[in-house]
């Protein structure tokens, strides 16, 4: 009797660069960043509150 054995073997390597050394964001990108976040959150916020306070 014919026995048939398949095997896949996935080799996967992750490597990190080390902070300081690459190319990520910057501190003043990463800030400006946060404060659009901030803003786009307090905006959507705001306009739900809007459509439901005639709603009791």
């Amino acid at each position: 009797m014919p026995i048939e054995i398949r095997e896949l073997i996935i080799k996967t390597e992750i490597v990190s660069l080390n902070t300081k050394y690459s190319s990520g964001i910057k501190e003043k990108e990463l800030s400006i960043l946060k404060k659009q976040v901030l803003e786009e959150c307090k905006r959507l916020i705001s306009e739900k509150n809007q459509e439901n306070s005639y709603k009791r």
